[in-house]
């Protein structure tokens, strides 16, 4: 069993740093405080170096299962401790102007802090000594030798499969032999297959290099696999290519000599090499200099996971392997289970189905889950135990092992990322915009030069899919991803995966509290499941204290009561039924993203200004009527998601505001509420829902200033306009544009005008509630307009709804 502390080696790793930040910071440390912090970072350092090394082992003792434990809750513990110590001794930065009495009263009156910080510490310093003599005594680290026994590639039931027993498979195979096989060019060709982990990329290769085998004279198979050992793979290729190669040769470990005889032997021949599956981008550069480009019509097959390989490879030439459909995953399951097609009994149909939906068309999981079926008694208990219950079952190890390799693939924070998907349920389509802004509040998202952290964020869900590792579900109109979903067996994999490594406490419907295996919970998930829960005991606030997140899905029953939860950063209630209470919340002083959207909530506290560190706040499809005034404080607040709660007067004071969702467009008398918008220099991403009244002359408007938004990128509006009409000089950034009309438009309405103004337009949605005279004209303007004013606008939508406007 492979040590899960892929997460933990990442947080360990930024430790250091962040004890280097406050030691720059000019608070009044403690006296001896500074010595203690720098002795962390010390530590931490030499400790992170040992983590990293336990990453590598398959088979970890009980002494380093234990070590890495330790330092998994010291370091969670030292962050709280750093992350606090701004909030409980606000000495802020001093210079040489400040009056040394402000200072004195200051220090006086937080001498009770001080008292607490100081204990901290001493027990802090106490556990690094411990845990740090632990390592030394054990020779835990980079001492330690990494050894990794042989093992038996899971793969091998797809490299020698019987084609008679393959399923689904006759039109892919078809497909991708026409790729490798085209006349088009004599010149040499990749093809490159990619898909998810088990989704039968090597056997569809194998098929293909069998179909059309025949028509090349030198053919090779091999397979890379992560641990990239080149030389291997290329020696392996020339003594399949070359029968007087002989693997005992002086240079067959090196790579240089290997790709010159490689070379030189395929110079005049026509070839075909199959090569299984590639992990990186840096091997496939050394193993395409064996190919020879000698116009003689060769073919290179290759299969990966990732789809950045793929795509070097092959160019234009790859296939996506897609997951079977329902058919033909029902005919597979039962040739494996009960051998032969319709064998399944009657009393083990409903059961099978829920397995089926399980598998979720995934060959790997289909010929695993029902060859361990196969040898069981056909009983329902049986077939459920097996079945269904995976993440106990030893029995399917090579499933997992498979599934593993992609995780262990991953960079440190990737891991963390992925990691954190176990506390959505199964089958949950997950939120891109949601998950980025957690993600970054979690403190999984590292700082990159000239890139913003939720910009950062999404590029980590771009290589998650790109890795297929998760699945796009829906695009936005400009062809970003707007939400995923995980596949059931990934889903399944990582929930493993987050509970070994006590990532994630995950507490479902059944459960009456969270389970004393899960130890110091910092993840915390309820899953309930509806009306039932109601009743249900709260969850224990002291098992939950150090909890940095808490996520509660379809009922807040059992919430913890959140002045318990001191060091909380995520807090995310989103489409929860039930009430509400939030007592304390204010108290949170480590908040830093607040979710509510779709709640009862009607109230927010009125001292909400406190939660300093607050940096997503959302209360869309709430019944909160207004924000509280204290939320202009927020200093660090960047996006603000309102809904129907009014905006309080001086929003362009939050400095920091990157996005702003607001519906009161319209409804204030005294307050030019677009004008002060438009003096937001921070400001990236408007969306306005208008309700405004018509003028005297009867029409419905709203203007934006020339002179404002000077930063904006997006604009949305959903309004019962009758017409939006863009000025000279306004919006001239705005890259952006998504227009959605609520009432129809009359033939003579100009609908949209001044779309030619918009100077920086990239997408543009525009949407109509109902097909009428002037949906039609609007719409033959507008598309008039952007494509002679807008030649590099890369899209142009326009959607009716046809429905009927009561």
């Amino acid at each position: 069993m492979e040590i899960a502390v892929g997460a933990l080696s990442g947080l360990v790793e930024a430790l250091p740093g962040k004890l280097g930040e406050l030691l720059q910071q000019e608070y009044e440390l403690l006296s001896g405080a500074r010595g203690d912090v720098a002795f962390f970072q010390a530590e931490l350092r030499t400790m992170n170096a040992a983590v990293l090394r336990c990453e590598d082992l398959e088979e970890p003792d009980a002494q380093t299962s234990s070590w890495i434990a330790q330092v998994r809750d010291l370091a969670y513990d030292i962050e709280d401790w750093v992350d606090l110590f701004a909030h409980r001794v606000d000495a802020g930065t001093h210079d040489a102007t400040s009056h040394r009495f402000s200072r004195w009263i200051r220090w006086l009156t937080t001498i009770p802090d001080r008292h607490v910080i100081a204990t901290e510490l001493k027990e802090l310093r106490a556990r690094v000594v411990e845990v740090s003599d632990l390592r030394k005594r054990y020779s835990l680290g980079p001492q330690m030798p990494s050894h990794r026994a042989p093992a038996v590639d899971p793969r091998l039931f797809a490299l020698y499969a019987d084609s008679a027993g393959l399923v689904g498979m006759d039109g892919p195979r078809d497909e991708v032999a026409g790729m490798v096989t085209d006349q088009g060019s004599d010149g040499l060709k990749v093809v490159s297959v990619v898909g998810m982990a088990g989704s039968g990329k090597t056997t569809l290769a194998r098929e293909v290099y069998r179909l059309v085998g025949a028509g090349f004279k030198c053919r090779a198979s091999v397979s890379v696999g992560r641990s990239s050992d080149v030389a291997k793979v290329l020696g392996d290729m020339l003594s399949q290519v070359d029968g007087e190669y002989s693997r005992g040769r002086c240079d067959a470990g090196d790579v240089n000599q290997l790709i010159g005889r490689l070379r030189q032997h395929l110079q005049d021949k026509r070839y075909l090499v199959m090569i299984d599956d590639l992990w990186s981008v840096q091997t496939w550069g050394i193993i395409k200099h064996c190919f020879p480009e000698n116009n003689l019509g060769s073919r290179i097959i290759t299969t990966t996971r990732i789809e950045a390989v793929a795509k070097t490879a092959a160019g234009a030439h790859v296939y996506k392997t897609c997951l079977l459909d329902e058919a033909d995953a029902e005919t597979l399951f039962s040739q494996r289970a009960f051998g032969s097609v319709g064998g399944c009994p009657a009393h083990l149909k409903d059961i099978s189905t829920q397995i089926m939906r399980k598998c979720g068309g995934l060959p790997l999981a289909i010929v695993s889950v029902g060859g361990l079926l196969a040898g069981k008694t056909c009983t329902r208990d049986e077939f459920e135990r097996s079945g269904l219950e995976w993440r106990t079952n030893s029995e399917l190890q090579g499933m997992k092992q498979i599934i593993k390799l992609s995780y262990s693939d991953l960079p440190a924070n990737l891991k963390a990322c992925l990691l954190h998907l176990s506390i959505f349920p199964e089958n949950h389509e997950i939120e891109i915009e949601r998950l980025a802004k957690r993600w970054v509040a979690e403190g999984f998202v590292s700082e990159q030069r000239g890139t913003s952290l939720e910009e950062t964020a999404r590029n980590y869900i771009s290589e998650l899919i790109d890795r297929n590792l998760i699945q796009p579900s829906q695009l936005n109109h400009d062809g970003t991803h707007r939400s995923y979903v995980l596949h059931p067996v990934i889903h399944d994999f990582i929930i493993c995966k987050s509970m070994e490594d006590s990532f994630v406490a995950l507490v479902h419907a059944q459960q009456q509290d969270v389970s004393p295996g899960n130890g110091t919970v910092r993840r915390l998930s309820l899953l309930n499941s509806g009306k039932h829960d109601q009743a249900a005991a709260q969850i224990d606030g002291a098992k939950v204290s150090r909890a940095r997140s808490v996520t509660v899905f379809s009922h807040t029953a059992r919430t913890p009561r959140l002045n318990e939860l001191s060091v909380l950063r995520v807090l995310d209630l989103e489409g929860c039924q039930g009430p509400l209470c939030l007592d304390g919340l204010y108290k949170l002083l480590l908040l830093r993203y607040l979710n509510l959207k779709g709640t009862c909530v009607s109230e927010l506290p009125a001292q909400i200004g406190e939660l300093r560190c607050l940096e997503t706040l959302d209360v869309r499809s709430t019944e909160v009527k207004e924000l509280p005034p204290s939320i202009l404080r927020l200093e660090k607040l960047m996006y603000l998601l309102a809904g129907n709660a009014k905006l309080p007067s001086g929003i362009s004071k939050m400095k920091s505001l990157l996005t702003l969702s607001c519906s009161n467009i319209g409804k204030s008398a005294d307050t030019d509420i677009i004008r002060e918008l438009s003096e937001m220099a921070s400001l990236r991403e408007l969306e306005l829902f208008c309700n405004v009244p018509r003028t005297s002359e009867g029409k419905k408007q709203v203007t934006f200033p020339s002179d404002g938004f000077q930063s904006l990128k997006k604009l949305s509006i959903r309004c019962s306009l009758t017409s939006v009409t863009f000025v000279t000089d306004a919006l001239s950034k705005v890259e952006v544009l998504e227009l959605k009309f609520e009432e129809g438009l009359s033939k003579e309405s100009s609908g949209v005008s001044g779309v030619e103004h918009l100077s920086g337009l990239k997408h543009m949605l525009i949407e109509f509630s109902q097909h009428d005279a002037g949906a039609a004209a609007a719409m033959a303007a507008v598309k008039k307009v952007a494509e002679k004013v807008h030649p590099n606008c890369q899209a142009i939508i326009v959607n009716v709804h046809k429905k009927t406007v009561q």
